[in-house]
C-alpha cells in the first residue's frame, strides 16, 4: 500500500492534472487534495460547475469509460481497507495477514 505521503502526492498531482484539463477548455475550476482515506485519494471541486464544465467532465468520463475497467471486487475492497486500518494503527500482524488473504483471494477468485 502506497505510504500516506505517496497519497498525499498522488492526490496533489491529481488534482493539478485535472484543473490543468480544465484549464485547456478555457475554464477555471479549483481542484483541491484532500487527506486520503482508507489508501484512496479523494479531490474537492470547490465552486460549483457550470454547465459547460459539467458536460466536459460527463464527456471525458463517458470516453474514458472502458470494458477493460472492471468494477472492483467488493472483497478486494474490504480486504483493503481492513490493512488500511491495520497499517494506520500499527496492527502489523493483521497487516501482514490481510496481505496474504488479498493473494488467496487474487488467486482462487479472479484468476
Amino acid at each position: 500500500m502506497p505510504s500516506h505521503d505517496n497519497l498525499r502526492h498522488a492526490a496533489a498531482r491529481t488534482a493539478r492534472e485535472l484543473a490543468d484539463a480544465f484549464q485547456a477548455h478555457g475554464c477555471s475550476v479549483q481542484v483541491v487534495p484532500q487527506p486520503p482515506v482508507d489508501g484512496q485519494v479523494y479531490l474537492s471541486i470547490h465552486d460549483p460547475l457550470t454547465g459547460y464544465e459539467a458536460e466536459l467532465l460527463t464527456a471525458a468520463l463517458a470516453a474514458y469509460t472502458a470494458p477493460h475497467a472492471p468494477t472492483p471486487c467488493e472483497e478486494c475492497r474490504a480486504i483493503k481497507r481492513k490493512r488500511a486500518r491495520a497499517l494506520r494503527e500499527g496492527d502489523r500482524a493483521t497487516a501482514v495477514e490481510m496481505a496474504t488473504v488479498m493473494g488467496f483471494h487474487q488467486r482462487y477468485a479472479h484468476a
